[in-house]
């Protein structure tokens, strides 16, 4: 494939494998109009960490992509507004207030390996033991982030099936590229039922103000302000779609590459040093979120290629971190790499942009990270023979956010 026959991204053979269409603008054509997303794409590593740091790169494109469904979020603001709003919101992820949370973490690893996640149709899930045939995404990935979402906002474990569906419709909105009518709806109706069910927990977490999450934001204050209820609402909400979607997504990713490459899943069982490299490693390589968009505010120059003010622009965040320029071999999945430090991966600071960068990093990285880290120890401790199912095969699906969509194992 050569920049000059690469496909629409979200022809059926873009969307197949987006990373070839991406090795060749990549090459070629590093900052290229797509006509299916009517978007400049930018593909190459220092052009995107440029865009990131540019003011010119606004998230302007936030208040159609995300604001419908997610409310005005700390994505969208900018400059003081964002300053303020964020250190509100960031101490409960990273540090002592993260810390605090590792206890959660790990009581929901233990009851979901213990069978306790409830199906919303069929009731318990039949207790987890070696030897079962089962989809790892479906009995264990789904239900880990939002179990310990639910338990940091204090909310009965019986809504988690109810948050379940909402972040799934709401992150089909998110990934809804082709403007699929159904699609928006169910997500602005995820939206309407999520914040209807948060309206009296707020009001009564003012009133009553205990040590979990909502609390925390309904409660505090810096320089005199408070966060309105619709901004706590806001919070709420990205926190569990982003915070979810990562993690969940990660799993699948992450399993996928170490049962295909059985030596790899050998080595990190035997070596629990390399758990952190592998994370880190497959959030390079297979990031969850595919790439961030952006509305630039004036005419720039990238790449020598002129953007028009007000154009849409994707930086293709799983192109940059394949960058050939940055990374050697750079589209192997290759856990003991040295050309970056995997320690700093979860931070933003440009190693690769699985988390964003700079002042728009994730402010839920680390928690992702202890998320991802205590259940692959976990799984790999309980499971130490885990294998893909006969005949099974994972493939990876979407374009803006992609992963697979099953992973069939034998426990």
């Amino acid at each position: 494939m050569s920049a000059s026959n690469v496909p629409l991204l979200l022809s059926h053979e873009g969307s197949a494998d987006p990373y070839a269409v991406y090795r060749a603008l990549r090459a070629e054509d590093p900052v290229h109009y797509d006509e299916s997303t009517e978007s400049y794409l930018i593909t190459r590593h220092a052009d995107v960490a440029a865009a990131y740091r540019n003011p010119i790169f606004t998230s302007r494109n936030y208040e159609w992509q995300l604001e419908p469904v997610f409310g005005r979020s700390l994505l969208q603001l900018e400059g003081r507004e964002h300053a303020r709003k964020r250190a509100l919101v960031s101490p409960n992820f990273r540090g002592e207030g993260l810390e605090s949370w590792m206890p959660l973490i790990r009581q929901n690893v233990r009851q979901i390996l213990d069978g306790g996640v409830q199906k919303s149709v069929d009731g318990l899930i039949e207790p987890l033991k070696p030897g079962d045939e089962v989809d790892l995404l479906e009995v264990f990935a789904h239900h880990l982030p939002v179990s310990v979402i639910t338990a940091m906002l204090d909310l009965p474990k019986e809504d988690e099936s109810r948050f379940l569906n909402w972040y799934g419709h709401m992150i089909a909105f998110l990934a809804n590229l082709t403007k699929d009518p159904e699609v928006h709806r169910k997500g602005i109706k995820a939206r309407v039922e999520l914040r209807e069910y948060l309206d009296p927990i707020i009001q009564e977490r003012r009133a009553n103000p205990g040590t979990d999450l909502i609390s925390t934001l309904a409660t505090a204050e810096v320089e005199g302000e408070r966060l309105e209820d619709e901004e706590v609402k806001t919070h709420v909400t990205q926190l569990l779609n982003a915070g979810a979607e990562t993690t969940d997504k990660t799993f699948g990713s992450i399993f996928r590459h170490l049962l295909t490459e059985r030596s790899f899943f050998e080595a990190v069982r035997d070596d629990r040093s390399l758990v952190i490299p592998v994370i880190s490693e497959t959030l390079r390589v297979t990031p969850p979120s595919q790439m961030n968009g952006r509305v630039v505010s004036e005419d720039v120059e990238v790449s020598g290629v002129h953007i028009p003010a007000g154009s849409l622009v994707h930086l293709v965040i799983a192109s940059a971190n394949r960058d050939e320029r940055r990374f050697a071999h750079s589209e192997t999945f290759d856990p003991y790499r040295t050309d970056f430090k995997h320690d700093k991966a979860f931070s933003g600071s440009g190693e690769h942009f699985a988390f964003g960068f700079g002042v728009h990093a994730c402010v839920g990285a680390m928690l992702a990270k202890n998320e991802l880290e205590i259940g692959v120890n976990a799984l790999l401790d309980r499971f130490p023979g885990m294998r893909l199912a006969d005949g099974f095969v994972p493939v990876e699906e979407g374009v803006k956010m992609r992963a697979p969509l099953e992973m069939r194992v034998v426990l």
